[in-house]
């Protein structure tokens, strides 16, 4: 396992013992996550997509989060209603099945597996996956809670997020035949370089198991969808949109990453079940980081190279 992981995962370790020994709670890994999304993030946005060059196809990472989500929702939905699930459950458990956690796993997993290169592929995949969580996983939760939002909060969360500005910003610049200012990507570098370390505190932060007793058999069954339904259609969508090399691994392994926070945070919002919710973000994450050891391994197998994390 590359040292990246190494560290990725005792950070992890770290922050799970200081949350579930109680000596740190929740609000401290809201305020942690905040500045990781606030600040650190906007800046490895901009420095690692400043390194790469896209390729013709890279149009197809962002449709590719869309071909995975929106599938595995549809597919869950009806067997949601089968188990005659209360509607803010039934909620829930969509809402959890439906959203990758890209910012604080699959960066720093892709970062450490494949390089700059692969946290860029990383970045524009999940250019399509926040689209979609602000705009339809997003709707969904509203319809199924019990809590009325505004209608615009999707809309607001999307034009005032920094990452969002930042990729905008980046994208703009690449389209131009722009590059960042050498003072300005010597400043931003060190800032970047906390987004992994710090995502990896913050998922640790974010564990809580205490309802999981009451909900773990709904709770397992959504992890198994989000984890390997979603890896089967991230081979599916890898195969429907002929991606070769680092974009395919990439995806795949995205694909299959654990439910991201921010499902927490919309079902605490809407009014949804936030303790299956919470649970099946919890335990995705510790069967996430269980496979850690080896990710580089199938990232490998999926380039067909056996170079890949070293």
């Amino acid at each position: 396992m590359p040292p990246t992981l190494q560290a990725f995962l005792i950070l992890f370790v770290v922050g799970a013992a200081l949350r579930l020994s109680g000596l740190l709670g929740k609000p401290y890994a809201e305020k942690l996550g905040l500045f990781v999304f606030s600040i650190t993030l906007p800046a490895t946005i901009l420095v690692s997509l400043d390194r790469v060059a896209f390729a013709p196809t890279a149009w197809k990472l962002p449709l590719t989060a869309c071909l995975i989500s929106l599938p595995l929702v549809l597919v869950s939905w009806p067997l949601a209603r089968a188990l005659h699930l209360a509607r803010p459950t039934q909620g829930g458990f969509l809402l959890a099945i439906g959203c990758i956690n890209s910012v604080y796993f699959a960066y720093p997993v892709a970062l450490a597996t494949f390089g700059d290169d692969g946290l860029a592929h990383a970045i524009l995949f999940d250019l399509g996956q926040t689209t979609l969580t602000l705009t339809a996983l997003y709707a969904l939760a509203v319809w199924h809670g019990t809590a009325a939002p505004s209608a615009r909060s999707a809309l607001t969360r999307l034009l005032t997020s920094p990452p969002f500005w930042a990729l905008t910003v980046m994208l703009a610049m690449k389209a131009a035949g722009l590059h960042l200012p050498s003072w300005l990507h010597a400043i931003l570098t060190p800032v970047h370089l906390m987004t992994t370390p710090l995502a990896s505190l913050v998922l640790g932060l974010s564990i809580s198991l205490v309802a999981l007793h009451r909900t773990w058999r709904l709770t397992c069954l959504g992890v198994a969808l989000r984890m390997l339904g979603g890896l089967l259609l991230g081979v599916a969508a890898a195969w429907l949109l002929d991606l070769t090399g680092v974009e395919r691994a990439v995806v795949i392994l995205i694909a299959g990453m654990p439910s991201a926070v921010t499902a927490v945070i919309f079902a605490t919002e809407t009014g949804l079940d936030e303790d299956l919710v919470a649970s099946i973000v919890a335990l995705s994450i510790c069967l996430g980081v269980i496979l850690l050891p080896w990710l580089p391994g199938i990232a490998a197998a999926l380039m067909g190279e056996a170079a890949v994390g070293r």
